[in-house]
């Protein structure tokens, strides 16, 4: 029983921890600048974020 309790906080973890790092990041943003040419890291992109910087505007 501890066990599948333990499972299933792990699982409930994982998907909050996922749902957060599509919210805070824009991998959505990243993969149309890819494919657009343009240069721009990941990091770059969180920059703006923490900067409060519009990410879309610039890129």
């Amino acid at each position: 029983m501890e066990r599948m309790v333990f499972t299933v906080g792990l699982a409930l973890l994982i998907i909050i921890l996922v749902i957060l790092f599509f919210t805070f990041i824009p991998v959505g943003l990243w993969i149309t600048a890819y494919f657009s040419g343009v240069k721009i890291g990941i990091t770059t992109l969180i920059g703006m974020r923490l900067r409060r910087v519009i990410p879309s505007r610039i890129v």
